[in-house]
């Protein structure tokens, strides 16, 4: 059986299932993780932890801290700190994840994605 490519069609589907106000707090997770996994081409090893008998192998791609949030301000970039409130987070124009180990062997890789601008199918807004 020939495996398709996913479509942006299919997060978000997801999302547009966790927004529902009836949605608990696992669909909202998982239609959040799949925008991001498609927005920031991360594999399933990326946010998910690996279940085996010897626990010692977890596959842990990124932490909160490799977790960083920019807001456009006159034209000039700056980083949010850590400390700030979420509506800052959710109002961020731009995210970046360090991932330490990446699909094509490059460790400390940062993926840096741009704010569409939608409220709720936006890469840097499921993150945040």
């Amino acid at each position: 059986m020939k495996k398709m490519p996913v479509e942006a069609d299919v997060p978000e589907l997801l999302v547009k299932m966790g927004s529902k106000c009836t949605a608990n707090q696992l669909t909202k997770a998982v239609g959040d993780l799949a925008l991001m996994a498609f927005c920031y081409l991360l594999r399933v090893g990326g946010y998910t932890v690996k279940r085996t008998h010897n626990c010692t192998k977890q596959t842990k791609q990124f932490k909160l801290e490799d977790v960083q949030f920019f807001v456009k301000t006159q034209g000039r970039i700056r980083r949010l700190a850590r400390n700030v409130l979420d509506a800052q987070i959710m109002a961020a124009t731009s995210a970046t994840l360090k991932l330490d180990n990446s699909k094509n062997g490059w460790k400390g890789v940062c993926v840096h994605q741009e704010a569409n601008g939608e409220e709720q199918n936006c890469g840097v807004r499921a993150i945040g």
